[in-house]
């Protein structure tokens, strides 16, 4: 099932070059959503939820695949850097990314698709023990000064 449209793609393109065959946007909307769910696992069920919990879900998920597909097509040759040069007139463009002309998504397209809460990012353990001073959950005994005498 696809969450995309060709005609959704086609209409968010800026610029004069935008692609003229819908059958091949098709095509890489299916990748591009065949790669988002192997990324976050849950989607497929998140977005046939009833009733919906996470509005803007469905608007997020076209977004990312229509950033995807664009930079697919933005640079078909996965091209890193393209220099032109007329007299004493030049120019160049750097594509980003770790693999231009590739379907990727942005760390930042795939933080809008993971459930809230969910988190891929490091975590600290408090190897400090709660009867030491020095822990945050550490509660000094009633009357401590008394027990010193």
């Amino acid at each position: 099932m696809a969450w995309t449209t060709a005609a959704e793609v086609l209409d968010a393109w800026i610029g004069d070059d935008a692609p003229d065959d819908s059958t091949k946007v098709d095509t890489w909307i299916g990748k591009a959503e065949r790669l988002l769910r192997s990324k976050v696992p849950t989607l497929q069920a998140r977005l046939a939820a009833d009733p919906v919990v996470e509005p803007d879900l469905l608007g997020n998920v076209k977004d990312v695949v229509t950033g995807m597909v664009h930079r697919v097509f933005r640079n078909p040759e996965g091209v890193r850097q393209r220099q032109e040069g007329t007299g004493p007139f030049t120019g160049s463009v750097t594509y980003g990314g770790d693999q231009p002309g590739a379907l990727w998504v942005t760390e930042h397209e795939l933080a809008l698709l993971v459930p809230a809460g969910d988190s891929t990012g490091a975590f600290t353990i408090d190897m400090i023990p709660s009867t030491s001073p020095f822990s945050d959950a550490y509660v000094s005994p009633l009357n401590a000064w008394e027990l010193n005498e």
